[in-house]
């Protein structure tokens, strides 16, 4: 798809969304029962330098990422309320997918959900930012891949060997690895408590072919006054390392902490780290020792009217392959801006510049160094 597909895509959906806005959220009740129905869709482009963007014939500069979510739930006097919800989405990867399927226990002790879900998650509706993450692209699509740190977007029109390299180095910083795990677990969010939150969950098996058992643990507290708010936290991941075929992959010690400062409810400014030592590295008795993987990074969000500005940088290093000496370093920075045509459409638009040291500029990809435009539209269904 050329980017003049793209300009008519987005001219015909600004075309809809002048017509009226919409409600992104639709909800049906009967009696107890009631049932919860949220979609969107993502519509991106990029345009970049050199193999970034068309260097190799399969790599599109277009993508569309869509999801539906049903969230159904019954009212029970008599106990917790009993609730079902999935997720489909759609994406390039992955044409038509149940990401997400999960029963519900929630009441005034919290919530327990038991299925194939992300570790940490404390919403079940809407698309409020993740309270157990710190730093964000809020300018950015709200879910599915994203432009935040670690979301994945930004490395999605990159060969994909290199961006498996650098979506490995991009969440060292934003979050505690394997956050975004959709594994079958069982998951628990306390209720908030004197501007507490609390998050766990456990999974017998990770996503992530080299780790087996998954446990996950996160803690935020909330300070308001005035028109402010504050949020301290942090969370950890642990998880088993496997032994298949002749390889062997150290165990998964992985912490994160950060912090949020809303101020007047416009301007968000936040820093996290991620640290993970050698946690994932491949057991090679023949290799040099490896290095620990850590990473910061401090994000800048603002909201005006309708207009929402920000940006980020990301500093990140870890072992790649333990053969070679070095480690892999990504450098990175992004600035972008999004306008919300109503309360259903928004376009967003961000340039983002990454440079990338392959194992010391030892290894496939030695020393790489990319820019890229992206721009786009999300349309709440």
């Amino acid at each position: 798809m050329r980017l003049g597909v793209l300009v008519r895509i987005l001219a015909s959906m600004m075309a809809l969304a002048a017509m009226r806005p919409a409600i992104a959220q639709q909800t049906l009740q009967s009696g107890r029962y009631t049932l919860t129905t949220e979609g969107c869709v993502n519509i991106t482009s990029a345009i970049g330098d050199g193999f970034i963007v068309g260097a190799a014939g399969d790599l599109d500069d277009v993508r569309a990422d869509l999801a539906l979510r049903l969230l159904g739930q019954f009212k029970n006097d008599n106990g917790p309320d009993l609730g079902l919800r999935l997720v489909v989405e759609s994406s390039p990867e992955d044409r038509l997918d149940l990401a997400e399927a999960s029963v519900l226990l929630f009441g005034s002790h919290g919530r327990l959900e038991i299925g194939d879900r992300q570790g940490l998650p404390d919403v079940l509706t809407g698309y409020a930012p993740n309270n157990f993450s710190f730093t964000g692209a809020e300018f950015g699509p709200a879910s599915g891949p994203s432009l935040d740190p670690g979301g994945g977007l930004q490395h999605a029109f990159v060969p994909a060997a290199l961006a498996a390299q650098l979506n490995e180095l991009s969440v060292l910083g934003a979050s505690a690895t394997l956050a975004n795990d959709r594994s079958a677990k069982a998951v628990y969010v306390s209720p908030k408590s004197h501007g507490f939150l609390a998050g766990l969950s456990y999974a017998v098996d990770a996503d992530d072919p080299r780790f087996g058992s998954l446990a996950q643990a996160g803690l935020v507290h909330e300070k308001y006054w005035d028109s402010n708010i504050l949020r301290l936290g942090g969370s950890a991941s642990l998880a088993s390392g496997t032994d298949r075929a002749t390889t062997r992959v150290r165990d998964l010690h992985s912490v994160n902490v950060g912090a949020t400062l809303i101020l007047n409810y416009d301007l968000m400014l936040g820093i996290s780290g991620t640290w993970n030592g050698s946690s994932g590295t491949v057991i090679d008795s023949a290799s040099p020792a490896t290095s620990g993987a850590f990473g910061i990074t401090t994000s800048v969000n603002y909201n005006r009217g309708r207009w929402t500005y920000g940006g980020y940088l990301q500093s990140a290093t870890s072992e790649g392959d333990v053969r070679l000496p070095g480690n892999d370093r990504l450098t990175a920075m992004e600035v972008g801006a999004s306008y919300r045509l109503n309360t259903k459409f928004r376009v967003y638009a961000a340039w983002y510049r990454f440079e990338f040291s392959d194992d010391g500029e030892r290894g496939e990809w030695g020393r790489t160094d990319g820019n890229q435009f992206l721009f786009g539209l999300r349309a709440a269904l």
